[in-house]
């Protein structure tokens, strides 16, 4: 890894997430030159660690199968989702046309695809955290680094850039993130699974490390008003009691989890991919699945950028407002269709939210 320099590059991507760490990629491989700057040096957890089937497809053609598998992700076969009725419905992937999902370690698959990015020629800049971004002229200026074209891959926050940064937010949830760790398994099931309760909703899935990530996604307003006891939301949910029965909790993290879309995606010389583009509720299970799935829509977006031609652009942006607004329109339906507790809270601030 090279240290920083004032030095020139065509693009200049902040934040080494998915959607980066993609772009980058594909820019690099078009012999693009190309910075890469992230904040860290992926040595804390990271959330997100599920992939369904699709994404198998999106990885050969990213030409990062063979890299992905050496991070030995484990299978995931299936899906319980308990949802609108106490009945557990039980769906699994071995009819899928693209085989199995995967759990992952989000931190380790993160990490592969810059390592991937770096490999085909980009230049890969770790803990080096963005506070500003300047325009000097015809170019970025970002850390000592100039960039005629900035990608902003730095999360649902994103950067201000040509003073935009305003979003449309769907929905805002809270979610207390739980790791356990098991002395062993309950079972071989390896499936995700989610189940509703009065007072919002759990996500668990096995790792590859032999945890359980356990999340429980509520409303940020009885988080600060009421309080949540994690024993009565198990209580709640019988399923993922089960699951997570005879567990110690080894870590635990408040998230703040938001459903948005930028208002303005691009502007002069940049670009928001990512998050920081739009922002997905976990329940969509598609957040990594589209930063990788549009890279390459994007990287040619701005090579085209690049030659002064913003016809791909607008394109991209169009696309990506029609997703959005179809991805909000399945939400509303997947959330009203849970019934049994449309009198608490958290169901009537979500039904008043997606009817707004």
């Amino acid at each position: 890894m090279k240290n920083i320099t004032d030095e020139m590059f065509d693009v200049l991507i902040v934040g080494g997430g998915p959607a980066g760490a993609a772009v980058g990629l594909c820019l690099a491989r078009q012999a693009c030159k190309v910075a890469l700057l992230e904040a860290t040096a992926y040595e804390s957890q990271r959330y997100g660690e599920t992939l369904p089937p699709e994404i198998n497809p999106v990885l050969c053609e990213l030409g990062v199968w063979d890299a992905f598998r050496n991070l030995s992700p484990l299978d995931a076969p299936g899906m319980i989702s308990v949802w609108g009725d106490p009945i557990p419905i039980e769906s699994d992937f071995i009819r899928n046309v693209h085989g199995l999902g995967w759990h992952i370690d989000r931190a380790s698959f993160d990490q592969m695809l810059v390592l991937e990015a770096e490999k085909a020629g980009a230049q890969l800049h770790l803990r080096r955290r963005v506070n500003a971004c300047s325009r000097e002229g015809d170019c970025w200026r970002v850390n000592g680094l100039h960039a005629r074209i900035l990608v902003d891959a730095s999360g649902k926050n994103g950067i201000r850039l040509d003073g935009n940064g305003d979003r449309d937010t769907d929905d805002e949830l809270l979610a207390i993130a739980l790791s356990v760790s098991h002395t062993r398994r309950n079972g071989d099931d390896l499936r995700t699974c989610i189940e509703s309760t009065p007072s919002g909703w759990w996500y668990t899935a096995p790792l590859p490390n032999g945890f359980t990530m356990a999340m429980f996604f509520t409303d940020p307003a009885i988080y600060r008003q009421d309080g949540i006891s994690i024993q009565q939301e198990l209580r709640n949910a019988p399923i993922t009691g089960q699951r997570l029965k005879g567990g110690q909790i080894d870590n635990s993290t408040v998230l703040h989890v938001t459903s948005s879309c930028r208002r303005a995606v691009f502007g002069a010389a940049w670009l928001a991919v990512g998050d920081s583009a739009c922002s997905f509720d976990p329940i969509s299970g598609r957040g990594i699945f589209n930063a990788l799935r549009r890279a390459n829509f994007a990287s040619s977006a701005i090579i085209q950028q690049l030659g002064g031609n913003p016809n791909l652009t607008i394109e991209y942006a169009r696309q990506l407002r029609l997703e959005y607004d179809e991805y909000v329109r399945q939400r509303w339906l997947y959330y009203t269709s849970e019934r049994r507790w449309s009198n608490h809270r958290f169901w009537r601030s979500r039904r008043a939210l997606l009817q707004a």
